[in-house]
């Protein structure tokens, strides 16, 4: 009760002088004066005692009066605390006007007037102190008083000791779902999660007179709902008003999960007011303008817009007051250091319902580095025209090429293998062993050769085909590749086909592929007892892995790389008959499709060959 009968009054003011004049001028027995400099202290002074009354100074480095009335209002602790603004300059009425906004009750101008500053701070000190007084005499009421059954809250008594619910209004079946009969006799804890069950049991050793939190608590439905608790100690018993804050709370999860999105954007967000002072500044326009946010909130808009530009950005500014929205506008910017940048502006008003103010929140995206990738690719694709016109001409070159190679290199072969035969013919009986052994192996090699032509053509053909790639289903092609290899080779082997998945590419090239790599196992296991081949397939990371397997010949992995070589081979022809083309062409035509080929094997113990296509 004593301290009901002093008032502490908060002076705050940057200027010690100050602070001691109004010391000198407000002094009595019955008030305490606490101090403050800045608005840091005046913060933790209101956290840290109980105050009274505020007078509080406009100008102060740092944190001004307004932000420092901003905070304390905006706080359930200290929002009812009645400020008094002091100031000597700042004396419009628009900047009077913004005081009362920010909370103000009152304003005392400096020179201070000694009579009027006494009768307004005890005019106040009255009313503050009276309004204290009766809250402590409805705090002491009985407990019928406490229990008002139309309240929208929960009112109720709890024993302090046992947590059991004593009495309880029928706003707790209302928000909860339980019944009166449920509720009563029943603790408290029961109804809570377990974590807010723990720090209810950890209160009921408080014995402050007053206590203020916020739980969850499960209704009837296992629901969970937000209750923020005022409680009232007073003989051992809990005198408790619970307010539902379910709603409020999701609109500040909401609106916390909003501002740190704009926070950590990297587009520049901010808003400015209807004469162009910015009053709020992301860290994305920080990054992109190189202002920080105090130096910002300093600032209007045209300190970011090009000198040139500021008669069109006004012209659009004034358009987006009078309702018109802006969607993705390329326009420029000057950031700190003089640098022109290119951004997308997007823009809407905002109008505060409670004074009709209107302000404009934009967005602005930094594409200058766009901008260039876009000159980039423009030149890109210019080249690439280019290209692929120099490529038309190439292949036109290569395709005659080839024909000269088909027609002019072939003939001669022709010749030579026909003559040949020719000389076999008619001079067999003149020549002896040696001379016949040579005639025969003239023919061999140009036929050889004539054969070597012709796949080297396929290969710069396939080389240069076109690719149209459809759905292909693989089982189907594989089968039919098998019955053509077993169709045209002496040698036979066990084939067996397991789960082959589908993929896309192109069906004339992927037959190719698939008859190349099952003739060759056939060929290399031929000299087996029992020569066998598996084909299959397998999903890995998006893409489908193909194998042809055999127990053949093998190879040592330390040539593999030689493998796809055009007429690279491991075996002599003495031992496998064929010129090592096939297998470049396995490779060409799956890595135009994007994919790779690779193989595994072991001299004696068989090969696998691999090959991966997109799913």
């Amino acid at each position: 009760m004593e301290k009901l009968n002093k008032a502490t009054i908060l002076v705050v003011d940057d200027k010690p002088a100050n602070i001691m004049v109004l010391e000198n001028l407000l002094v009595g027995k019955d008030r305490v004066i606490v101090s403050a400099s800045n608005g840091k202290d005046a913060l933790t002074a209101t956290l840290n005692k109980d105050i009274d009354l505020i007078i509080l100074d406009v100008q102060m480095p740092d944190m001004d009066g307004f932000e420092v009335a901003q905070i304390l209002k905006s706080n359930r602790r200290t929002r009812d605390i009645p400020i008094i603004f002091a100031s000597a300059e700042r004396k419009e009425h628009r900047f009077m006007m913004k005081g009362y906004e920010e909370g103000a009750v009152d304003y005392l101008f400096k020179p201070l007037d000694p009579e009027i500053a006494k009768a307004k701070v005890a005019v106040l000190l009255r009313v503050q102190l009276q309004k204290k007084e009766l809250i402590e005499k409805n705090l002491s009421l009985q407990k019928s008083a406490l229990l008002i059954n139309n309240s929208a809250d929960i009112i109720g008594i709890i024993d302090a000791t046992t947590f059991k619910i004593e009495e309880i209004n029928s706003a707790f079946t209302d928000i909860l779902g339980y019944g009166k009969d449920e509720a009563m006799g029943t603790a408290l804890p029961f109804f809570l999660n377990a974590e807010d069950r723990n720090f209810v049991q950890e209160l009921g050793k408080n014995t402050k007179e007053r206590l203020s939190f916020e739980t969850r608590i499960y209704c009837k439905d296992r629901k969970i709902k937000w209750l923020h608790w005022k409680i009232v100690f007073k003989d051992r018993k809990w005198f408790v008003n619970a307010r539902d804050i379910t709603e409020v709370k999701e609109v500040e999860k909401i609106r916390d999960y909003l501002a740190t999105v704009v926070e950590q954007s990297n587009d520049a967000i901010y808003i400015h007011d209807n004469e162009g002072k910015i009053i709020s500044w992301n860290g994305g326009a920080a990054k992109i303008y190189g202002y920080a946010e105090n130096e910002a909130l300093k600032m209007k808009i045209w300190n970011i817009i090009p000198e040139h530009m500021q008669p069109e950005i006004e012209k659009i500014v004034n358009s987006i007051l009078e309702g018109k929205e802006i969607e993705s506008l390329q326009t420029k910017r000057i950031t700190k250091h003089g640098k022109i940048v290119d951004v997308l502006l997007s823009a809407s008003v905002i109008t505060d319902p409670g004074n009709d103010h209107k302000s404009i929140a934009i967005t602005e995206r930094d594409i200058t580095e766009q901008k260039k990738a876009d000159e980039q690719i423009r030149q890109l694709n210019t080249d690439l025209r280019n290209n692929n016109d120099q490529l038309e001409v190439s292949n036109k070159e290569l395709e005659s090429f080839s024909y000269s190679i088909s027609h002019d290199l072939k003939a001669p072969l022709r010749a030579l293998i026909g003559y040949s035969r020719m000389l076999e013919e008619d001079y067999k009986t003149k020549l002896d062993e040696e001379g016949n052994a040579m005639l025969a192996s003239i023919r061999e090699n140009g036929t050889r050769m004539s054969v070597m032509i012709d796949d080297l053509l396929q290969f710069s053909r396939l080389g240069r085909k076109e690719i149209e790639k459809s759905e292909i289903d693989t089982e189907s092609l594989v089968k039919k590749c098998v019955g053509d290899v077993n169709s045209s080779m002496m040698n036979k082997a066990e084939i067996k086909i397991h789960s082959l998945l589908s993929a896309k590419g192109d069906y004339s090239l992927l037959s190719h592929v698939w008859t190349n790599l099952i003739s060759n196992a056939v060929k290399y296991s031929s000299k087996k007892a029992n020569p066998e081949v598996n084909i299959g397939s397998e999903e890995q990371e998006g893409k489908i892995i193909y194998y042809v397997k055999d127990n053949g010949a093998g190879f040592d992995m330390t040539y593999a790389d030689k493998l796809f070589g055009v007429f690279q081979r491991l075996h002599t022809k003495q031992e496998f008959d064929g010129i090592g083309i096939g297998l470049a062409i396995v490779q060409r035509i799956v890595t135009r499709h994007g994919g790779r080929v690779w193989a595994e094997g072991m001299p004696g113990e068989g090969a696998t060959f691999y090959f991966t296509l997109n799913k």
